[in-house]
């Protein structure tokens, strides 16, 4: 019988919450019935990840391809309203709503980085305060790359004072905006710990902004612990059924005393298409 990993990962760290080691809620994947839209569920403060098969429509007169754009585009739609949802219970709850929403993993490549794209996107289209999405992940920057911005200045080179903070802030949207990392694997610590000599909403100077934050993975850096602790809200991405469920654990216990809201279960092989995603 083929293990599952994503059952684990929740056992393990449910297993840790008992004994007052861990207080995260993991909400485990949910098989999709056939023929139905796909979808993403959202409950306590986690969301599922997405179907791992897409569904099957009936042949009708939707030619292969349009057939298949459609099935991306219902794909597209209900891990945007998964998100909407996220964006509900952090910045705008009733109780302390949060200013800042920071994505992290295990490792890299779990697809943290398209959850903070689409939650940004978002978040800019329903809230009338002005979005930013904030790279601090040196190690793997590739905001730059998806919104077909300069890899550089970005916040390394302005928290250096190599530049002023107008030439790294990108408007790609009415109400959304891009600070790429820059050049800071190098000195990523030091960066960090400049950031954290102030708030970073102040730093910044974006008082009545709302912050999207891609952080770097926990495991393979040495400032990712130190990273996560600059956002008001953290989410932990986690690559469901291959990421090693002690490494979400050891993740999770490492993060014990940061404001987590939750673990999501992810697909990491997005099948939205790189043309689609530019749409976004």
């Amino acid at each position: 019988m083929e293990k599952n990993v994503g059952t684990d990962v929740t056992q393990k760290i449910m297993s840790l919450s008992s004994k007052g080691e861990i207080k995260i809620p993991v909400i485990e994947p949910v098989q999709q019935p056939s023929g139905e839209a796909p979808s993403v569920t959202i409950a306590s403060n986690g969301i599922e990840k997405a179907p791992s098969q897409l569904p099957q429509f009936p042949d009708t007169s939707y030619p292969p391809l349009s057939r298949q754009a459609r099935r991306f585009a219902m794909e597209v739609q209900a891990i945007q309203e998964q998100c909407r949802h996220l964006c509900l219970s952090v910045f705008f709850r009733d109780q302390a709503p949060a200013r800042s929403l920071g994505f992290t993993s295990s490792l890299a490549g779990e697809g943290k980085t398209l959850l903070a794209m689409m939650t940004a996107n978002v978040l800019a289209q329903d809230s009338y305060n002005p979005v930013t999405l904030l790279e601090c992940n040196w190690e793997h920057p590739c905001l730059h790359e998806h919104f077909r911005l300069p890899p550089a200045p970005g916040l390394a080179e302005w928290l250096r004072g190599e530049c002023d903070k107008a030439s790294i802030i990108h408007q790609v949207h009415p109400n959304l905006f891009v600070i790429p990392a820059g050049n800071g694997q190098q000195d990523a610590m030091r960066l960090i710990q400049r950031i954290r000599q102030q708030n970073l909403s102040d730093l910044l100077a974006l008082s009545n902004a709302f912050l999207v934050v891609d952080l770097p993975a926990i495991a393979p850096t040495a400032y990712g612990l130190l990273a996560s602790s600059l956002v008001e809200a953290l989410i932990v991405v986690v690559h469901a059924g291959v990421t090693p469920d002690t490494l979400v654990a050891e993740t999770c216990t490492q993060l014990k005393h940061l404001p987590v809201e939750g673990v999501i279960l992810n697909q990491i092989e997005s099948r939205i298409p790189r043309w689609l995603r530019h749409m976004l």
